[in-house]
């Protein structure tokens, strides 16, 4: 019996460190686990209301690109690691909405957070986000912190 077989790590906030992207590729190692590797981030909403102008998209396009650098980099480290990895990232408008639906929709055993130094107002609206996937998700949940 596999202790857990589908491991997530949700990168939710904007500075963070590779010390949860670590923990997870080492517990899916010892457990022989399919990881997945979810990056979540804020819409940068439109500067008008309505409609989206070609400076919205080009930030888009830059949050999409630098997000995408990033998971190839880790999907890349895993699989020189022997371990089955996925990825997915989202541009959304609830971070903690969009996780708790990642884990129902794939099963996921365990959930690595991601959590570190931010300052007094960030660390205010994560610790929300955090408190609200550790109530709503329904998994096993492990916050790493610097």
């Amino acid at each position: 019996m596999k202790l857990f077989k589908n491991i997530a790590v949700a990168i939710i906030t904007p500075t963070h460190t590779k010390q949860s992207f670590d923990m997870g590729l080492t517990l899916a190692k010892k457990f022989d686990s399919d990881l997945a590797i979810i990056e979540c981030v804020y819409k940068t909403p439109a500067k008008f209301y309505f409609f989206e102008t070609k400076s919205d998209k080009k930030i888009m396009q830059k949050q999409i690109f630098k997000i995408k650098e990033e998971l190839k980099k880790w999907k890349e480290l895993a699989q020189k690691e022997g371990v089955k990895i996925n990825t997915k990232f989202a541009l959304t408008e609830s971070i903690a909405h969009w996780v708790i639906e990642y884990v129902k929709e794939h099963n996921v055993d365990l959930l690595i957070v991601d959590y570190p130094k931010l300052s007094l107002i960030e660390e205010n609206h994560y610790d929300s986000i955090i408190n609200m996937i550790h109530h709503k998700a329904h998994c096993h949940i492990l916050t790493t912190k610097d």
